[in-house]
């Protein structure tokens, strides 16, 4: 199972590619989207207006990936790209291929950004989401989807919010799997096997 780690130009990528090839994959970075791959990751580095305008200049073969048998993981950032249209350093257009929007944590009573591990909650258990259940994953975040989107996996803090969205061939996770110990691995380990069915 080929992976590409999709290069914005920032952030260390070190920690998605090794957790990646832990799980299985052949993984290569890249800033450009060429060749086949069974899986495309937009890590969680970044800002939303940096990623999505580099998105935007590839838009053309991403969307073409979109359409053919390739998934995508996004994380944190890369997640947040995929909504509607996100507010973090100006209102700006995502990729629109989820529903909703994405803006700050909206509760009184936290601390900005949400760092540290925190228990995730199951919605729609099936072979992938179901390591998660009850389970503590790292977060690193100030930004969440608001969404009409089915949640897979929630968590709290200071309010409910969406962990984990599977659309169609989209697995959107706002947690960091590859910060997130045996736990990140087995739901990396458990998305290899599932895109293997």
């Amino acid at each position: 199972m080929r992976a590409l780690i999709l290069n914005y130009g920032v952030g260390n990528l070190f920690s998605i590619s090794s957790a990646l090839r832990r799980a299985g994959f052949d993984v290569e970075v890249n800033e450009n989207l060429i060749g086949n791959y069974d899986l495309v990751v937009f890590p969680g580095v970044g800002t939303f207006k940096a990623v999505i305008n580099y998105l935007r200049s590839k838009l053309e073969v991403i969307n073409e990936l979109r359409n053919s048998s390739t998934y995508f993981l996004g994380i944190c950032i890369g997640m947040h790209v995929m909504f509607e249209y996100g507010f973090e350093g100006g209102i700006n257009e995502g990729l629109k291929w989820l529903n909703g929007y994405v803006d700050r944590i909206r509760a009184a009573d936290v601390k900005l950004p949400h760092i540290g591990w925190d228990k995730v909650y199951v919605l729609s258990n099936n072979e992938l989401t179901e390591v998660l259940d009850d389970e503590y994953v790292y977060f690193m975040h100030s930004y969440i989807a608001y969404t009409d989107e089915p949640v897979a996996v929630f968590s709290y803090y200071g309010i409910k919010f969406p962990v984990t969205i599977i659309k169609d061939n989209l697995i959107a996770v706002q947690f960091h799997p590859e910060r997130s110990g045996r736990v990140g691995i087995k739901f990396l380990t458990r998305l290899y096997r599932w895109l293997r069915r």
